[in-house]
């Protein structure tokens, strides 16, 4: 069972769970709701494995993200980036930006094509550029040709280009404003 979970926006999510054997109060240090799944889960495989509560606790303490998925990335100035692009589907950029909304300071998301979504594609980058609208994000840079429907979803907050190269000179002037 997990019960008292708080949110700690980008810094993570800490819960506590409890089985038949014991509570644990965990810090998850990635954001998103729903990593109380794969954090409860541990608990259980580590009480099957035979650890002891300090052992899973500083386990689920030390998760370290893999690839691109919701990797926090420490930049100068006190700036943070969140790489969370690998196989990005609808649910997960939704999250992506609910997850950056909460954060302290501007808050600027660069989001690219979402493939593999065959008749939805089109809605699919709209609700994105409107969750950033609706969001109150600071700026979206959109790069792609499916994310034209970005743009077209968060009107004019949205810069839309077609690929990298074109935005990385408007990119790195919004990058220094953020």
């Amino acid at each position: 069972r997990v019960t008292d979970i708080v949110d700690r926006g980008i810094d993570g999510i800490d819960c506590t769970v409890t089985t038949k054997k014991d509570t644990y109060r965990l810090e998850i240090p990635s954001p998103g709701d729903y990593m109380i799944y794969p954090a409860s889960m541990a608990v259980a495989i580590g009480e099957h494995l035979g650890m002891d509560k300090a052992e899973i606790i500083a386990g689920v303490a030390a998760y370290v993200s893999t690839g691109s998925r919701m990797r926090r990335i420490r930049l100068a100035e006190d700036r943070l980036g969140i790489d969370d692009c690998y196989n990005a589907n609808p649910q997960a950029m939704s999250e992506a930006l609910r997850i950056l909304a909460k954060s302290r300071n501007r808050k600027l998301a660069i989001l690219g094509d979402m493939g593999e979504l065959g008749d939805l594609t089109p809605a699919a980058h709209r609700a994105a550029g409107e969750l950033a609208a609706q969001l109150q994000l600071d700026a979206v840079v959109a790069i792609g040709p499916k994310s034209a429907d970005i743009a077209v979803g968060g009107g004019e907050l949205v810069q839309h280009f077609l690929t990298i190269e074109e935005a990385m000179h408007s990119l790195a002037y919004t990058v220094e404003r953020y």
